[in-house]
Parts: structure tokens; C-alpha cells; sequence
């Protein structure tokens, strides 16, 4: 994962894309190889569903992106008690001190970041209302876009986020979009959403069959290729298989013959040939006729007071 990339993570359900983002940040441990993360970077993770990190409101959770800025306003504040009791020896120590606070607390956005948690809050569909919601009370979505409003709070250098529209409506989806078009670090997105896909990146790692594939653009231009590929694919496999079955012919019509000693050798070199694999065949397609799809705003299905989970250990998971 370079700098700055914009990376999109597709596949089956069950292809193993969530255990990859949590080899990829070290939350589990790789079955082989290695993953190697640069010293000091500071990774942002949004799971599908989250779970409450406080004892405190909504707002409380988004509020822990601004953790080092709480804790250096309670530094300032030490600091100037300092300056104010120190001697005429100490003073000059003291103020440079202080000062050194103060432009950290500036570059890291001190005195906006009330209303930058605001907007991206807004942004992503938490009203000042629901930031009052008590965590432990919120719903899965609530929880969920107030963990992506934390992680894009924390302005980390590399950003995972693991089916992040799920929870978000159309105005969400489209402010999400802006934002990490302007997002001047890396991310990596799992999505189904083509349409989000096509907006937000620029490479597409396909995870299928136990086997990860790259292909650069959109996701438009992923489905292209990946479609080249497997035609190639298919014609190398089909060539390979017409040769093998000659082969084949010729070692079992030889083998115990005067040209034995022929057969026996492309008996080896078949054994030691590296297969070309047979490309991997979706389900059975459907089409349906006449019909155009697109994202939209308007309403396509309404419901109220509707709750989708089920209860495990006398507690509700939704």
C-alpha cells in the first residue's frame, strides 16, 4: 500500500476480505508470509459493525479522534500556571515551553476542532441529536457512523474501511465521496457498491478462490480487464490441455515400445510442467430485460419501527 493509494477490495462473501484488512493492520495474525507496516504510522479501522468503546454518548466516541488535543489543552493549561509562578530565572523556560504547546496545538487544528467534528459528523449522518445517544443504547448503524466520523477525524495515514456504506444514505454516501476524494493520505476500501467504487479509487485488488489479484482503475475498468484476462486465461488453459492430452496419447501408446525411452522423457517433462489454471466460473448468470439500474435518492423502500438481529446471551445484536 503506497502513499496517497486509493485502493478498492472486492470479492464473494466469505472470500476473506475482512481477514485481510485485519492481517493487514496486525488485528490477526497471517496463516503465511509476513506483513510489514512502516514504524510510527497511525492506521484507521472502521469495521462493518462496531461496538461501543466509552461509557459515554455517541458524541463521546467521536470525540476520541481529538484524544492528543485533549490532552494538550490539559498541558496548556498546566503550562501557564508555570509562567505564571515561575521566578524571573525560570520565566524564559517556562514561556518557550508554553509556546512550543501552543503551535503544536495550532498545526494539529486546537481551535477549530469543535466545529470540524460538526461537519464530519453531519456529514455522515449523525445530528446533533443522535450525538447525544448514549453508545450503549445506539444502534449497529448509529455506533458504526460514529466510528467512521472518528476514524476520518483522526486524519491517520492509512485509512481501512470495511464496507463503509452500508449505514450511510444517499447524502452520506455522496459526502463520503468528496471527503476521500480530497483525502491526502491512503485508504483502503471493502465495497460492493460499484458506483462508490468507480468514484472513490484507483485500484481494485480482487480476493477470490484464495488468491488476490491487482488491476489498476476503477472498478469499470477492473471488470474490463479482469474480463481480458479471463479469456486469455481460457485460451492458454484450452491450449495447454490439447497439448497435454498429445503428450499424454503419445507416452501411453509408447510406454512399454521400442520408443519408450522417448515417453518416458515427456512423461517427466509433463510431471514437472507448470499447469495453467482453469479460470474460475461465476453461477449461473441471470438477465432480466428492460430493466435499468442507477443510484438514486428516491425512496424504494420504506419501513418503520423495524428491527433486523437476534438475541444471544440476553443481548440484542442488531
Amino acid at each position: 500500500v503506497t502513499e496517497r493509494a486509493r485502493i478498492g477490495v472486492v470479492g464473494p462473501n466469505g472470500g476473506g476480505k475482512t481477514s485481510l484488512l485485519r492481517v493487514l493492520i496486525g488485528e490477526q495474525e497471517p496463516n503465511g508470509g509476513q506483513a510489514f507496516r512502516a514504524n510510527g504510522v497511525r492506521i484507521g479501522y472502521v469495521q462493518q459493525t462496531s461496538e461501543a468503546l466509552t461509557g459515554g454518548t455517541l458524541k463521546d466516541e467521536v470525540m476520541l479522534a481529538f484524544r492528543e488535543i485533549a490532552g494538550l489543552e490539559e498541558a496548556l493549561a498546566t503550562s501557564a500556571l508555570e509562567v505564571q509562578r515561575a521566578g524571573a530565572g525560570d520565566r524564559r523556560s517556562a514561556e518557550r515551553r508554553y509556546s512550543s504547546l501552543v503551535e503544536r496545538y495550532e498545526r494539529l487544528g486546537g481551535y477549530d476542532y469543535h466545529n470540524h467534528m460538526e461537519r464530519v459528523a453531519d456529514g455522515v449522518g449523525l445530528t446533533p441529536e443522535v450525538l447525544q445517544t448514549p453508545a450503549a443504547l445506539a444502534s449497529g448503524g448509529e455506533r458504526t457512523r460514529a466510528a467512521l466520523a472518528r476514524a476520518l477525524l483522526a486524519d491517520p495515514d492509512l485509512l481501512m474501511l470495511d464496507e463503509p456504506t452500508n449505514y450511510l444514505d444517499f447524502k452520506g454516501l455522496a459526502w463520503l465521496e468528496t471527503f476521500l476524494g480530497k483525502f491526502s493520505h491512503a485508504f483502503v476500501v471493502v465495497s460492493h457498491d460499484r458506483y462508490f467504487l468507480d468514484r472513490v479509487v484507483d485500484q481494485v485488488w480482487e480476493l477470490d478462490h484464495g488468491r488476490l489479484d491487482t488491476y489498476r482503475g476503477s472498478y469499470t475498468a477492473y471488470r474490463a480487464q479482469k474480463a481480458e484476462r479471463e479469456v486469455l486465461q481460457h485460451k492458454e488453459y484450452q491450449r495447454q490441455q490439447e497439448f497435454i492430452a498429445r503428450e499424454q496419447y503419445f507416452i501411453d501408446r509408447y510406454r512399454a515400445g521400442q520408443r519408450s525411452r522417448q515417453a518416458k522423457g515427456r512423461e517427466k517433462r509433463l510431471t514437472r510442467m507448470a499447469r495453467v489454471e482453469a479460470p474460475h466460473r461465476q453461477g449461473q448468470a441471470i438477465s432480466v430485460a428492460n430493466v435499468g439500474t442507477s443510484r438514486t435518492p428516491r425512496v424504494v423502500l420504506k419501513t418503520e419501527d423495524l428491527r433486523v438481529g437476534f438475541v444471544e446471551n440476553g443481548r440484542r445484536v442488531e
